[in-house]
């Protein structure tokens, strides 16, 4: 089940087929998405570093961890301070953070031959089997290319979706 702003997504697809496709029109067409991605694109970019000699306040006990591409990640937030990735142009970032653990599992996707076998990695360190966990998922990347070379960006979507369904209790 799919949440916006705190309410089940609601679809009228009743064909296990075209429902992926379905369920995502649905989601680019939601007005509270639709405004906050907007919101999102208002927003100017930034850009910052520090430098090793710098006192800003980072201190040297901070723990980071960064993910390259076709890396991915989970951690405790007991043990990692910072977890992140960037530069994913037409590469897509995938965070999925488990509510009630904190566990956060991210990923830096660049082919969608690398997503069922990562994606069903990230979701069994971050789901606990026992419980009926809620998952925050965030998307992060998958610049709209128009060349027909590219395959769309919601190729991970429809993976998502498809696998979170073997995750059900």
């Amino acid at each position: 089940m799919i949440f916006v702003a705190g309410a089940p997504l609601s679809t009228d697809s009743s064909s296990s087929c075209s429902q992926g496709h379905d369920i995502l029109t649905d989601l680019m067409k939601h007005p509270v998405l639709v405004s906050a991605s907007s919101s999102l694109n208002d927003v100017a970019e930034r850009k910052f570093s520090v430098s090793k000699d710098s006192s800003s306040g980072i201190s040297r006990h901070n723990r980071w961890v960064y993910i390259f591409q076709r890396e991915y990640a989970t951690v405790d937030p007991a043990l990692v301070d910072v977890v992140g990735t960037d530069e994913a142009t037409t590469c897509v970032g995938l965070v999925i953070r488990n509510q009630n653990s904190g566990m956060t599992s991210v990923a830096h996707l660049d082919s969608p031959d690398v997503v069922d076998i990562g994606l069903a990695q990230m979701l069994a360190f971050v789901v606990n089997q026992s419980s009926d966990a809620m998952l925050d998922v965030h998307l992060i990347g998958g610049f709209d290319d128009a060349s027909p070379e590219v395959r769309p960006r919601s190729f991970l979507f429809f993976d998502f979706h498809r696998d979170s369904e073997s995750f059900r209790g």
